[in-house]
């Protein structure tokens, strides 16, 4: 009885190593993200700093878009980093933590001169969620391919 104790005892340690492995894997690859994002947004700022936005539906959707194409293309490379490197059978799964950490401090953090109105609001929720949208669809991509390839290997 005790023997079959100490075994179901390791068990649960070994899926909690493994499952603070994943977390820590994937909290790593989010906060390395910003170290390469940056840059890559001050470059790509300087490329799309003279460009107009007219009207209500290009500032408050448009420009969100726009201007965080280079945090939504680091965010779709953590995504397939995370889908590649977790120890886990549900991989794409891991992937919602970094997106979730993508669109909760995409959303908070900004600071406005004026009361915002509704479609600041709105900008603000699509470049977020711009963001969780691409850490996703780096980690589907890769899922989908490893799961294609593994189908090509067993045939």
């Amino acid at each position: 009885m005790d023997c079959q104790i100490v075994v179901a005892y390791a068990c649960e340690m070994n899926i909690s190593k493994r499952t603070s492995r994943n977390l820590l894997a994937s909290y790593g690859a989010y906060i390395a993200s910003w170290w390469l994002a940056y840059p890559l947004a001050f470059i790509y700022g300087k490329l799309t700093q003279r460009i107009i936005y007219r009207g209500e539906f290009a500032g408050a959707v448009l420009m969100p878009l726009v201007t965080t194409i280079p945090y939504a293309l680091v965010a779709f490379g953590v995504g397939a980093f995370i889908a590649w490197v977790v120890d886990s059978e549900r991989r794409l799964s891991w992937a919602i933590f970094p997106a979730a950490l993508y669109v909760f401090f995409g959303t908070i953090g900004y600071h406005w001169v004026r009361r915002p109105l509704f479609l600041d609001r709105v900008a603000q929720v699509i470049g977020a969620t711009f963001m969780g949208i691409a850490c996703l669809g780096g980690a589907m991509i890769v899922v989908r391919w490893r799961a294609s390839s593994e189908r090509s290997d067993n045939s």
